[in-house]
C-alpha cells in the first residue's frame, strides 16, 4: 500500500519538474529575462531531485538527468547574468551528480542481486532441509514400523498359534495406528486439508492445538468476533500465506524464544485482517525493524542473511499478498509479530491501477 502512494508522489514531482523545465527552455528560446529563466531552471530542478529516490534504479537516473539538465540551464543564465566567465565551471557539477548517482545505482544493483542469490540459495537449502527431514521421518520411523508389522506377522504366522496370531495382529493394528498419526503430521505440514475445507479460523485451531499438545506450551488462540467471516474477506493464496506466517512465527518461538506461553490474535475490520502472535520468552536483543527491512536486508552480509531464512520468507510472504509484518521484542520481554492484510476488495483495487 505503501509503494502506490511513493508512485503517485513521483509522478506529481515529475510532472511540476517537467512543467517548470518546459517554461524554462521556452524562456531561453524566446530570450525572455534571465532572473525568470534561472528561476524556473532552480524550480525545475528540486521536484526532479525529490522525485528521484521514490523511483526505482533504472528511473532514478533518468530524474537526476533531468536535474542535471535543469541546473545546467541554470548555470548558463547564471553565467549571462553575472556577465564572469569562470563561472561556466559550474557546468561540471550536474555531470558529477548524474555521474555518482549512476555509479551508486550500479553498486545497489549489483549488491541486490548479490543478496538475491543468498536469498535463493537460502530457499533451495531451506527446501532440501524439508526433504532431508521428510525423508529421514519417513525411513526412520514409517519404514521401520511397516518393517515391524512385516516381522510380526511373518513370526506369528509360522508359529501357526490362536493366541500368538491374536497377539500380532494387536501389535500390527498399534503399530499401524502410529503410523497413521504420524503421516497426518507429514501431510499437514505440506499442506492442512483443513484451511482447503474450513478455512483459515479452523486452521489456526487445529494449528495452536497441535503445538500444544506437541511442545507442551500454551498455545491461545483469541479471535476477535467480527473475525468469524474470515475466510470470505481474504482470498485462498492469502489465507495460506497468512496460516505459514503464523506457522514459521509459532515454529521460531517454539526453538528459540523458550517461552511457557504464546497468543494468536485475530481481528477482522472492514479493511483489512490483523494478526498477533505473541510469546514471553528470552526475546531478541536487536530486533530487526521491519518498517526499514529493505534498507536492513541490503546492509545485512549474505551470511546473516542465510541465517535468518525464517525472518526473510515471513517477509517475502507477506510481500507477496501486500501485507505489513512488523516485530517487537526486547531481552526478557518476549517477541510480539503483527501481520496486517488488506481485505481481497482493497488488495484488488490497489493491483488494478
Amino acid at each position: 500500500m505503501r509503494r502506490p502512494r511513493r508512485i503517485r508522489w513521483g509522478l506529481t514531482l515529475q510532472a511540476a519538474g517537467s512543467c517548470l523545465l518546459a517554461a524554462a527552455v521556452a524562456l531561453e528560446v524566446t530570450d525572455q529575462p534571465l532572473p525568470s529563466e534561472l528561476a524556473l531552471s532552480l524550480a525545475a530542478a528540486t521536484p526532479y531531485l525529490a522525485a528521484a529516490p521514490l523511483y526505482t534504479a533504472g528511473r532514478r537516473i533518468w530524474m537526476v538527468v533531468a536535474g542535471a539538465i535543469a541546473l545546467m540551464l541554470a548555470v548558463a543564465s547564471l553565467v549571462r547574468i553575472t556577465e564572469q566567465p569562470l563561472l561556466n565551471a559550474l557546468h561540471v557539477l550536474p555531470l558529477l551528480l548524474v555521474a555518482y548517482t549512476a555509479s551508486t545505482i550500479r553498486s545497489e544493483t549489483h549488491r541486490d542481486q548479490s543478496l538475491q542469490r543468498e536469498r535463493v540459495r537460502a530457499r533451495h537449502d531451506g527446501a532440501e532441509r524439508e526433504r532431508r527431514r521428510w525423508a529421514r521421518e519417513l525411513h526412520d520411523d514409517t519404514l521401520q514400523e511397516l518393517g515391524a508389522v512385516q516381522v510380526v506377522l511373518s513370526s506369528a504366522a509360522a508359529d501357526g498359534h490362536p493366541e500368538a496370531m491374536h497377539s500380532a495382529i494387536e501389535q500390527a493394528r498399534a503399530l499401524v495406528g502410529n503410523q497413521i498419526t504420524s503421516l497426518r503430521h507429514l501431510i499437514t505440514d505440506l499442506r492442512p486439508l483443513v484451511l482447503d475445507e474450513l478455512g483459515l479460523r479452523a486452521a489456526l485451531e487445529a494449528l495452536c492445538r497441535r503445538t500444544s499438545e506437541t511442545f507442551g506450551i500454551r498455545v491461545d488462540l483469541r479471535i476477535d468476533p467480527q473475525g468469524a467471516g474470515i475466510s470470505d474477506r481474504l482470498t485462498p493464496e492469502a489465507q495460506a500465506h497468512v496460516y505459514r506466517i503464523v506457522q514459521e512465527a509459532l515454529t521460531n518461538a517454539v526453538k528459540h524464544a523458550e517461552p511457557t506461553r504464546i497468543t494468536v490474535g485475530m481481528e477482522a475490520s472492514h479493511h483489512a485482517v490483523t494478526l498477533t502472535v505473541a510469546d514471553n520468552g528470552r526475546g531478541m536483543p536487536q530486533p530487526p525493524d521491519s518498517r526499514r527491512w529493505p534498507a536492513l536486508r541490503a546492509a545485512t552480509p549474505p551470511a546473516c542473511t542465510v541465517q535468518g531464512v525464517g525472518l526473510s520468507a515471513m517477509h517475502e510472504r507477506a510481500d507477496l499478498i501486500d501485507a505489513q509484518l512488523t516485530l517487537r521484542s526486547a531481552p526478557g520481554k518476549g517477541t510480539t509479530i503483527t501481520l496486517r492484510v488488506p481485505c481481497a476488495s482493497r488488495r484488488e483495487g490497489h493491483a488494478q491501477p
